[in-house]
């Protein structure tokens, strides 16, 4: 004998691992962005620094 309470519980726990595996996977995309993109930052700011202390000489 199956209780429908129990089949709502199984399915709203379901529903919450779906949503935790879809907040970490956008949570995972904006980290990663946010890393590629202060990486690119700091190399750009890494190429005027070696050309402004390269034209100075």
């Amino acid at each position: 004998m199956e209780f429908k309470s129990l089949t709502n519980i199984e399915t709203s726990f379901r529903r919450i691992r779906l949503m935790l595996a879809v907040f970490t996977g956008c949570c995972t995309l904006v980290t990663g962005y946010a890393l590629w993109s202060s990486f690119r930052f700091a190399e750009k700011q890494r190429e005027k620094s070696t050309c402004w202390t390269a034209g100075s000489r």
